[in-house]
């Protein structure tokens, strides 16, 4: 079979990438290739921003060159309506009308289900801060190849403040817990496929602890947290949970998507 060729596409401004490098953290576009890269390292991988106008016109003129396109979490917010935001859901919109296989982690899944029809909000039982507990999948869950070898109920890094609130039309409920209806979806847009969750398999909990720290001034200022005493007890749960999660178990659903691909 020839090399896999995938197109991630970055969720951040070159603005925003900044402050995860000087929270220590490579860019969500690098930590799915670094990932990638171990999974199956024979993979052709491009890179693509969104709002480059330029690149952006460059790659879709060559779309069908890719076996499929991961779309990575942010820090953007749907309800914010900026114009980088809707410069993401035109670019969904764009892949939505080629054959695509589509892996949408958190805001990937978030812009996916807003340029499929659906709806999100800010998630009203509150965030997931570096982890996400007792993910649940449901009867189809426990079938689809997304989930395969992965253990009916798991705990694993997240970072959200926003969920999907009403799914595509042709959803599939694949997860759910007690934050978040919808932890894992899948739905089919036009031509592409979409294999979507609200957590990240591709993020180790370490990657999580350095964004907290960086991050921890201003969850105070929003109340998500009342003090560093307290971020600091979190910041220990997440260390408890990272020793319960090998990188194997962590990244199962990344992998089982790039095997879909390779089928």
């Amino acid at each position: 079979m020839n090399k896999i060729k995938l197109l991630i596409v970055e969720g951040n401004t070159k603005e925003e990438n900044i402050n995860f490098n000087n929270a220590g953290c490579v860019t969500q576009s690098q930590n799915f290739k670094l990932h990638i890269d171990n999974l199956l390292p024979d993979c052709e991988i491009d890179i693509i921003e969104p709002g480059n106008h330029e690149s952006v016109s460059k790659i879709l003129s060559s779309i069908k060159k890719y076996d499929g396109v991961i779309l990575t979490g942010s820090t953007l917010r749907v309800e914010n309506e900026s114009k980088e935001v809707k410069k993401h859901i035109e670019f969904a919109k764009k892949l939505f009308e080629c054959e695509k296989k589509i892996f949408a982690a958190c805001w990937g899944l978030q812009i996916t289900v807003t340029a499929a029809g659906g709806k999100c909000r800010l998630a009203p039982r509150g965030a997931h801060v570096g982890i996400a507990h007792d993910i649940q999948l449901t009867e189809n869950g426990k079938k689809h190849k997304l989930f395969s070898s992965k253990p009916h109920k798991f705990t694993t890094p997240a970072f959200n403040y926003d969920e999907v609130e009403i799914p595509p039309n042709n959803s599939v409920l694949l997860a759910s817990n007690k934050i978040n209806k919808f932890e894992a979806l899948y739905f089919t847009v036009g031509k592409s496929e979409i294999w979507g969750l609200q957590y990240h398999p591709e993020i180790p909990y370490d990657y999580m602890i350095k964004l907290i720290k960086y991050r921890s001034e201003a969850m105070i200022e929003k109340k998500i947290f009342k003090n560093q005493s307290e971020i600091e007890l979190h910041i220990n749960t997440i260390e408890k949970a990272k020793t319960e999660l090998s990188d194997e178990q962590r990244t199962i659903e990344l992998k089982n998507w790039l095997n879909y691909l390779k089928n």
